[in-house]
């Protein structure tokens, strides 16, 4: 309820997923970290998500999960750079 209230508070966001991290599991995690970095967010705000996506999928996915995030921050910053 609160993140349908304050959907642009990565503050919040990044509370949630680190939760998730350590409670959770994996596509759990990733379903979350596919939601915020779809949100139109800043620049500024995006790199933060991707770079923690990115730590995330290093630490607990594999190769394949590591490009996926790559490339997803290479479409977000063709796009809107």
């Amino acid at each position: 309820a609160v993140l349908q209230n304050y959907p642009k508070r990565v503050d919040l966001w990044n509370v949630y997923i680190d939760q998730e991290v350590k409670y959770g599991e994996a596509e759990r995690v990733r379903t979350l970290f596919e939601r915020v970095t779809a949100m139109k967010l800043s620049p500024r705000r995006m790199k933060s998500l991707f770079k923690k996506y990115l730590e995330y999928e290093r630490a607990h996915g594999d190769e394949e999960h590591v490009d996926l995030v790559k490339e997803k921050a290479m479409k977000y910053a063709e796009d809107n750079l």
